[in-house]
């Protein structure tokens, strides 16, 4: 009794940390990261810094792990598949994704950890790729925004949460380049304060020169005066990081595309999906759990070119996939079943001990498309059945899998023996 309580409480015990871990700490740790970007002294900086990657990173691919989202070009199967929306990424070009966020959140931490320390063109750098995470982190908020409240996920608002790590990186990065940029003009105001010192010591006509004259002449380049003249702003900071933000995203792409992106990998990662705010493409229509015969399941799993889709239909009250050789063989059952019951039967039990667990064993394209191409023979012999026999055989084949019956449509269509 006292272990089965025990048992109880340690269960009890991680169900509430699991519900901590996925729901209150996000929270908790993005009202501290806006309390920070407002306030001029940060509270917990580095600690909450620290626990916004730590816990932000893991929490997001968990839940698009859980998600388990098919690409835009398979259907949904309910009753079968968690989660009935498409996934919001393109996995075809998830990798330029992937690098892009990465190159961020490592600029992001030199950038947070070398920042008193760090040349003016690394600094310039590290935001360029600040800028690349938050333009990033932007575009997947708005992508996920259309679908953020919907009842399809798996568990309450994960889409919601999936959008946290993203605003909060936007949040510290904004807090990180404010600090970063007013440090280094501060040290360069410094600096030319010492410098301006210097040469009224060892130049005391220069007396009534002022600083500026004195920032003009620096460098004996007029380029790195002009480099030097802009970095004393916090504007020049920030536009000579969008500058250098261009030039990066291309070697990016440039990489990418010798490991098989695209160039416009990153626009497609958004906009090749369906379900979502960006997507442009159409998925098939959700269909209801097709197992147990075996060429709905090579209709719907075949390369499209082979096996040839023609539309939706229901069978036993739930949609499935249909093709023409489908429908024939559906037809030809139907007219045994009218002419020769007994046949029908035993023709029904082989069926059910043998094409049943034959479905179960075409999980992949191929397999689905020798499948098909091995039921050609008898797809000609159900026709040439069918076209002996009845008077409007191609009307019996359409009215397949379409909820209604061709005789009672058509009524005069067969023939009366």
């Amino acid at each position: 009794m006292d272990y089965a309580l025990g048992h109880i409480i340690i269960s009890h015990i991680i169900i509430i940390g699991i519900l901590l871990f996925i729901y209150v700490i996000p929270v908790v740790i993005t009202i501290f990261n806006i309390i920070n970007l407002i306030k001029k002294k940060a509270v917990l900086e580095f600690f909450i810094d620290i626990l916004t990657f730590v816990l932000g990173i893991p929490l997001s691919v968990l839940l698009f792990w859980f998600w388990n989202a098919k690409e835009y070009t398979e259907p949904i199967i309910l009753g079968r598949d968690d989660f009935t929306l498409h996934t919001p990424i393109s996995y075809k070009h998830m990798l330029t994704f992937l690098v892009i966020a990465v190159v961020a959140i490592i600029g992001y931490w030199i950038l947070r950890i070398k920042k008193e320390n760090l040349p003016p063109i690394i600094t310039v750098l590290c935001i360029s790729s600040m800028y690349l995470g938050m333009a990033l982190g932007i575009i997947f908020i708005i992508q996920i925004a259309q679908n953020i409240f919907s009842e399809s996920t798996l568990m309450p608002y994960d889409a919601l949460y999936l959008t946290l790590f993203p605003l909060n990186y936007i949040l510290c990065s904004i807090r990180l380049m404010r600090q970063v940029i007013t440090l280094k003009i501060n040290d360069q105001a410094r600096e030319e304060d010492k410098l301006c010192e210097y040469e009224f010591s060892t130049d005391p006509q220069s007396l009534g020169t002022s600083s500026n004259e004195k920032v003009k002449g620096i460098y004996n380049n007029r380029f790195l005066n002009f480099c030097y003249r802009l970095l004393l702003k916090s504007a020049g900071w920030y536009t000579a990081a969008f500058l250098l933000m261009i030039p990066l995203l291309g070697i990016l792409l440039i990489i990418l595309v010798i490991f098989g992106q695209s160039p416009d990998s990153i626009i497609k990662a958004f906009t090749e999906t369906s379900d979502w705010t960006l997507s442009q493409e159409i998925s098939p229509p959700p269909i209801e759990d097709y197992s147990g015969h075996y060429l709905c399941t090579v209709a719907l799993k075949g390369h499209k070119k082979l096996v040839k889709p023609t539309r939706m239909g229901i069978r036993h009250g739930e949609k499935i996939v249909v093709n023409r050789q489908l429908c024939i063989a559906n037809a030809f059952e139907q007219v045994i079943q009218e002419r020769l019951p007994k046949l029908h039967k035993l023709i029904r039990n082989v069926y059910d001990n043998y094409g049943y667990p034959l479905s179960k064993h075409i999980t992949t394209k191929w397999r689905a498309d020798i499948v098909y191409i091995l039921m050609k023979p008898l797809e000609w012999l159900f026709l040439l059945i069918l076209y002996s026999f009845d008077i409007k055989p191609e009307n019996r084949i359409a009215m397949q899998y379409t909820g209604r019956t061709a005789i009672k449509v058509y009524p005069n269509n067969f023939s009366s023996k």
